[in-house]
């Protein structure tokens, strides 16, 4: 059926600790199931790896220039005062009365939210490189879907801490989304928490709650005309509630984010470590909770009805990261929100 339809993605990144290897191995994770379209991970499927060098270095601080200010969540969003972040309620009605009635027939309309959760610890520089390299390819595939073509995209970086970029306003256009991805992978060599005042002194990585960041803290069209993602990258494990990393609290639990996530229908689509390569050795496996249940609880894709990538089959140049997104984006337009 023909399908227009808005779309809204949620991108969540998350960069490995201080001192990760870029060594990893291309096993593990062959095939993914997202919304009943198998999606190989051991090959692009036509999708080539968009060739683009690396750009130079750059060290100019979006908050300098045209990024808007950033708000932070190393607290609970309820004390930082984040429009909606609390209640995790969503605005009634629908904003595209030209829509008409999509309750039937053969249309379909829908927007398009994406927001990338980013983890930018050390080793993943060369995943934000791609990304920035990448982004307007993304770009281009989304707008050509049958969808109103105003995609709307956000941003969260974290460390040990968490940072959501404009106040969850999506970005203005997609270019000063680029110039961001270049400024935060300039950013890890740092080894900085992305707030300041302190380095990345462990491994584990803040995905929780970057993760329900994103969910409260971006300001997603409805529900009823939005398709919502998040595109979450990192590659090592998360923290629960109340385990210090780096000295950081984690401020929410995995039950209080997957809640989160599904009471805004939020897809999450991870790019995660699948091998035995995360860790202080790179020897560790780190796929609970995206590859595999947590503590005897669905991994965050599967509970959000979304997919999961094998990160170092990115890093390795076997799998198109821009590729992987537009197949998960156009894979669960217009599908029903079905969460485990």
């Amino acid at each position: 059926m023909a399908c227009l339809r808005p779309v809204h993605v949620a991108l969540l990144v998350s960069l490995t600790a201080c001192g990760d290897s870029q060594d990893d191995s291309a096993g593990g994770l062959t095939s993914i199931t997202t919304a009943g379209v198998s999606v190989s991970a051991g090959s692009t499927g036509g999708a080539t790896e968009a060739a683009t060098s690396t750009p130079a270095p750059t060290t100019t601080d979006p908050a300098a220039t045209s990024t808007p200010e950033a708000t932070t969540t190393t607290t609970d969003p309820q004390a930082t005062g984040t429009t909606g972040f609390d209640s995790l309620s969503d605005p009634q009605g629908t904003t595209y009365a030209s829509f008409g009635d999509t309750t039937g027939g053969d249309l379909c309309m829908q927007q398009i939210d994406v927001v990338f959760s980013m983890d930018v610890s050390t080793s993943m520089l060369g995943v934000l490189q791609k990304l920035e390299n990448e982004i307007l390819i993304v770009d281009e595939k989304l707008k050509s879907l049958s969808v109103i073509p105003d995609v709307h995209y956000g941003l969260v970086v974290f460390v040990d801490d968490t940072k959501i970029i404009n106040a969850g306003a999506p970005y203005a256009d997609v270019q000063t989304l680029k110039a961001d991805f270049n400024y935060w992978w300039n950013f890890t060599q740092s080894n900085q928490e992305v707030n300041g005042g302190g380095s990345n002194s462990d491994w584990p990585e803040n995905s929780i709650d970057a993760l329900y960041l994103a969910a409260g803290g971006f300001q997603w069209r409805p529900i009823e005309d939005t398709l919502r993602l998040v595109i979450h990258c990192t590659d090592d494990t998360f923290g629960d509630k109340g385990v210090p990393l780096s000295g950081i609290p984690v401020q929410h639990s995995y039950d209080e984010t997957v809640a989160a996530l599904q009471a805004k229908q939020v897809r999450v689509f991870v790019f995660g470590d699948a091998d035995a390569t995360g860790g202080p050795n790179n020897d560790q496996d780190v796929s609970a909770g995206f590859f595999a249940p947590y503590q005897g609880k669905p991994s965050i894709p599967d509970a959000t009805d979304g997919g999961a990538f094998n990160i170092n089959l990115v890093n390795a140049g076997q799998l198109s990261l821009s590729a992987a997104i537009n197949d998960s984006v156009e894979g669960t337009l217009c599908e029903p929100y079905v969460p485990q």
